[in-house]
């Protein structure tokens, strides 16, 4: 008599462990839903100037901080305080900005290209790479 009761269990362990399966996989595929792949996407230039400026000031403006940032006027008045040719040239917000990865504490950093240090010529390497990614397009 104890075998149908043990198939009666199995059966019930089986389906909990399918349940809790289907619920892990929902919760995952909804948790990658909310991150924004976009994102490291137009920091990187994939997509072309607009759609970058696009996503990184939607970005921006879902902090409190920044609800009323206009990134068109910011970039036509900071871009003024730069000297070098690329920064006072550019249309794009991730010429100034960029995001920073730090594996070791699971973070993403938004940094900022300054005018000071830009203008001391800190960002020389990242100039030349971004002047010959212009002359490719």
């Amino acid at each position: 008599m104890r075998l149908p009761v043990s198939r009666y269990y199995q059966f019930i362990f089986l389906r909990s462990h399918l349940y809790l399966g289907v619920f892990v996989t929902i919760v995952l595929i909804l948790g990658a839903g909310c991150s924004d792949f976009e994102l490291g996407r137009a920091f990187e230039g994939e997509f072309n100037s607009q759609k970058n400026n696009k996503v990184i000031g939607e970005y921006c403006t879902s902090c409190h901080i920044h609800k009323e940032f206009d990134s068109v006027e910011h970039v036509a008045k900071v871009r003024l305080e730069y000297r070098r040719k690329l920064f006072r040239t550019t249309a794009e917000c991730r010429i100034c900005h960029y995001l920073e990865k730090q594996w070791i504490h699971n973070e993403v950093l938004r940094k900022t290209r300054r005018p000071r240090e830009a203008n001391r010529g800190h960002f020389k390497e990242f100039e030349k790479e971004n002047i010959k990614g212009r002359s490719k397009n």
